[in-house]
């Protein structure tokens, strides 16, 4: 199985920055009121907190260090966009060109991953797109139609995920007769269908999806998202 901290910095690097960009969308997209705004940024917070955990990590693990540099680079220049914020008054916000001063480091980092890694791209948008979720929750969003639209989002991400995983292991049987394998396979596909259910269940109950249950569903997508990573696709 590869280094935690190694896995831990290719995921939280990639997912932030897919939750990121659905972020960003929404803020410019959105047709948010004045106290809407300020909240979703402030919840920009969390993920500079995850940027600066992957930075951590790619540090541990001796990954590419200009790659680690970039990661950095953004994790500080959202901590200093952070601190400008909460400045602010309660109702008011930065530019969106001042995070994307913060995200294009962290783009260009994610890009360099995925080009290393393109067969995990849906487990990362489906992880990235839970972080997202969350977040608009906790920031008590008003826009009910991103409640129905990223769970569907995540459940393709999620079906696939799985339908390359399981090509790529029908196409080398040879890594069925690993163990560690079979019991990476069984954890990933386990967490996120697990993971999945749980974030379409608001939509059969007609109920708004609560913020611990997202919280859950981020979880279990990252727990996904690393063990696939142990498969060595």
């Amino acid at each position: 199985m590869p280094n935690l901290y190694a896995s831990l910095f290719v995921s939280l690097v990639s997912c932030s920055a897919i939750s990121f960009l659905i972020l960003i969308l929404v803020l410019h997209k959105g047709q948010l009121c004045r106290g809407q705004t300020p909240r979703i940024q402030r919840q920009l917070a969390t993920l500079v907190s995850f940027i600066t955990l992957a930075g951590l990590s790619g540090f541990e693990s001796q990954q590419n260090p200009y790659v680690v540099a970039l990661v950095f680079a953004s994790a500080l220049v959202g901590w200093f966009l952070c601190y400008r914020l909460n400045q602010l008054k309660q109702k008011r916000s930065l530019s969106l060109k001042s995070w994307w001063i913060m995200a294009i480091p962290l783009l260009l980092a994610t890009l360099w991953l995925i080009i290393q890694h393109s067969l995990w791209l849906f487990s990362f948008l489906a992880c990235g797109a839970a972080i997202a979720h969350w977040l608009l929750v906790k920031a008590k969003h008003r826009l009910s139609g991103f409640d129905k639209l990223l769970p569907l989002i995540g459940l393709a991400a999620a079906m696939l995920s799985l339908i390359i995983v399981c090509g790529y292991l029908m196409l080398n049987p040879t890594l069925f007769e690993q163990s560690t394998t079979i019991k990476q396979f069984v954890i990933m596909s386990v967490s996120l269908l697990t993971a999945t259910l749980l974030w379409l269940s608001p939509q059969f109950y007609q109920t708004a999806p609560p913020a611990a249950l997202l919280l859950a569903v981020a979880f279990m997508s990252l727990i996904s998202n690393i063990s696939l990573q142990a498969i060595h696709l």
